[in-house]
């Protein structure tokens, strides 16, 4: 398959980024690694591999972008305030230069987010906050309770990227039918860490009557990168 790199000194960040892409044409998929790491996660631990098919008959293209996640909500050698800012600088880079950058190359304008862990509160989060931007998330195991990282810290920041928070309250009807038009899809395995807050999510969605997912994963053990690739062989397309 096809894979490139393209980088650029990005103003949000303000350093170099890189993005790698896989594939040459289909609907773009976004990809969030999990805990801080970088661009070459899914690739090493077999995601690319698993999405094989879809990439090299043209069904996706995927875009996969570092984390800054240690730089920010796991940065325990700065303030709170301090980490849900670099978090902050991270939205606006997926959002005004990822997205973009995704919209310029791709001919499919239909974007979808993935992740598992961090990287599925990240691809949800961004769902909820720009559904006009993207049409469907995919999260594995999502860490949407970011309370913990903040310690006793709270702002509107924590509040708004919160989104067992922010969601409840929401009552922007423009935004509610927005998100309601999105795919939203929330798959957890029993001996998943973040299985409370995945319910909590969803029972929210349903309160707020915004159809999703919710997929629980029969299929655990050892091998968790192997079921998220089944996982994403099933939910991508």
């Amino acid at each position: 398959m096809e894979k490139s790199n393209h980088s650029w000194q990005s103003p949000s960040l303000g350093r170099k980024t890189t993005i790698t892409v896989y594939g040459t044409e289909g609907t773009p998929l976004l990809a969030f690694p999990d805990n801080g790491e970088k661009r070459t996660e899914w690739e090493k631990n077999g995601i690319i591999d698993a999405l094989s098919f879809q990439i090299e008959n043209g069904h996706n293209r995927i875009f996969c972008i570092d984390s800054i996640d240690k730089e920010s909500f796991f940065n325990t050698g700065t303030t709170p305030r301090l980490r849900i800012a670099r978090h902050r600088q991270f939205e606006c880079y997926v959002i005004d230069e990822v997205l973009p950058f995704i919209r310029k190359t791709a001919e499919n304008l239909f974007i979808m987010t993935a992740g598992a862990g961090m990287g599925g509160y990240h691809a949800v989060n961004l769902l909820l906050k720009y559904p006009s931007q993207i049409q469907k998330a995919i999260s594995i195991g999502g860490r949407f309770q970011i309370r913990p990282f903040m310690d006793d810290y709270f702002d509107d920041n924590v509040y708004y990227n919160n989104p067992l928070e922010y969601l409840p309250n929401l009552d922007d009807k423009t935004l509610l039918d927005d998100i309601s038009n999105t795919d939203i899809r929330l798959v957890v395995t029993p001996d998943d860490p973040n299985l409370e807050v995945n319910y909590m999510l969803s029972d929210i969605l349903r309160a707020k009557a915004i159809e999703h997912i919710f997929d629980y994963w029969i299929e655990t053990g050892d091998h968790s990168w192997e079921i998220r690739g089944d996982i994403l062989q099933r939910h991508v397309p």
